[in-house]
């Protein structure tokens, strides 16, 4: 950015947004004309924002109609995630300011960043209301490049709580090709601009274009010095996870843990590799990679005041749980079990209690302790039930695998192959790219079968899995199955 820029606009929030969180950089002005505006500013830098801000309250008693300083107490507030208040600020210096186009862009990152808060029911309207301060920011100043990268962010994350590649209307794609020329036209104002490449690449991820979206974070990654020399380990650690994650949706397994690996060594504060990276670690049983990134977040979670109301908390202790059953260690698995089922976190993405049942039972299986494993799995297939009967395809499927993978570990094997039967039955007709559990339901009745003695037709469903695996892109499933048809070992599958 030039000079001018720097003169003129304060203190700037810029959200980076990198698909999986939120890394804000600010920007100083070094023409500060009031005392207080610049005490603020020196603990607004050093990261004390509440000192900051008790500055900024002193300032605006002393000169109320100075945009500048409501503009910067604003974006205190925003760092302390009282976006309420960062908006309130905003709203006061427009109106002292109504060109004022740092604080239309910083009201933007208000609202972009309420619309991801828990509990907000109109997201869509909270992000229209991003798009509409970006857009009136560039209105103002057209070469904002911070603007447009931010207005090219909030398109791509109008689509967040939709499916992906998302649906391909008018109305998408026009939102699309705009985010494009948005982040184009960043990268045209300011060439050195590299985190408008990885928006590119998030743009290409959600429209379902994940060979452009790698060429994308290729390049940004390659500029991974200028990424830290200008934004910070944070903002290059959310590169690698959009990568990551990119990775994942082409099944590229190796290359996705690769970047979650980054992640970690970059940002031991990320959720992303506990969220996205632990589903890839967990396919490559690399569970001791599994137990570092969890511990990461358990630390926070137990020791950070900013993750006491974090929604991950049961998922989190319950993936660690899972994965010390994996190593062996049992009596860790068994503690952060209790402690999943203790912590009151609501199931999603990736975290059922009835899961964590299972587990448990498997857990106490190991250990000797009969009475409390079939303890256990009653309670997991109560749960599971409960799915069974839902009119939503996906949790009846998972309710059926779960119960199913229950009446394996118990051997009651008639039990598993009617739960793994209807599996197949609500999947048929097979679609490709729409089966839920298709080939996971094949696999695991290779898996009683075999449990069962009969090789021959367990080694039949487990050539039909390879073959649906292989059709899904899903090479490191059909990979293990293979290693298992050459070694008859089955002891890697029984997960």
């Amino acid at each position: 950015m030039g000079n001018k820029s720097k003169n003129t606009r304060n203190i700037i929030g810029i959200a980076l947004v990198i698909l999986i969180g939120l890394v804000v950089w600010s920007m100083s002005s070094t023409q500060g004309k009031w005392k207080f505006e610049k005490l603020g500013l020196a603990e607004y830098e050093k990261g004390n924002y509440r000192d900051a801000g008790e500055y900024y309250d002193l300032g605006i008693e002393s000169d109320s109609g100075n945009a500048s300083l409501y503009n910067n107490r604003g974006l205190v507030y925003f760092k302390l995630k009282e976006y309420k208040k960062a908006l309130s600020d905003y709203n006061k210096a427009i109106i002292l300011k109504p060109d004022f186009a740092a604080a239309y862009c910083n009201r933007g990152l208000a609202y972009f960043k309420s619309a991801r808060v828990p509990g907000v029911k109109d997201r869509k309207g909270v992000y229209n209301k991003a798009i509409m301060d970006f857009t009136k920011a560039i209105e103002l100043d057209p070469t904002f490049a911070e603007a447009h990268y931010n207005l090219g962010i909030s398109r791509n994350q109008f689509y967040i709580y939709r499916s992906k590649p998302f649906k391909k209307d008018k109305d998408s794609e026009a939102k699309y090709r705009k985010a494009l020329a948005d982040f184009d036209k960043a990268l045209e104002l300011d060439p050195g601009f590299v985190l408008a490449i990885a928006g590119k690449g998030n743009a290409y991820y959600r429209y379902g274009n994940w060979n452009e979206a790698a060429a994308e974070y290729t390049k940004a990654i390659k500029l991974k010095d200028k990424i830290m020399e200008k934004w910070g380990r944070e903002a290059l650690a959310g590169v690698f996870a959009s990568s990551g994650r990119n990775y994942l949706a082409l099944n590229e397994l190796g290359k996705s843990g690769s970047d979650y690996e980054k992640v970690l060594e970059l940002d031991p504060r990320s959720t992303a590799p506990s969220g996205h990276g632990a589903g890839v670690w967990f396919k490559l049983k690399n569970y001791d990679k599994l137990v570092e990134a969890y511990s990461n977040i358990i630390n926070l979670i137990e020791n950070d005041p900013e993750f006491k109301d974090y929604s991950g908390t049961g998922r989190s202790y319950a993936g660690r749980a899972k994965a010390y059953y994996l190593l062996g260690q049992y009596d860790n698995a068994i503690a952060d079990s209790k402690k999943a089922l203790a912590s009151g976190s609501h199931e999603g993405h990736g975290y059922g209690i009835a899961e964590v049942h299972r587990y448990l039972g498997k857990t106490y299986h190991k250990t000797g302790k009969r009475k409390e494993a079939e303890k256990e799995f009653k309670q997991a297939i109560e749960l599971y039930a409960d799915k069974t009967g839902s009119k939503i395809k996906r949790l009846a499927i998972s309710g059926y695998t779960g119960r199913g993978l229950c009446y394996l570990d118990l051997k009651e094997y008639d039990r598993a192959i009617s739960n793994f039967e209807k599996v197949i039955e609500l999947n048929t007709p097979y679609k490709l790219g729409k089966s839920r559990g298709y080939a996971e339901a094949k696999k695991n009745l290779g898996l009683v079968y075999w449990k069962m003695g009969k090789r021959e037709k367990a080694n039949e469903y487990f050539k039909n899995a390879i073959k649906l695996f292989e059709m899904e892109g899903k090479k490191y499933s059909a990979k293990e199955l293979r290693e298992t048809l050459k070694t008859g070992d089955i002891s890697r599958l029984l997960t």
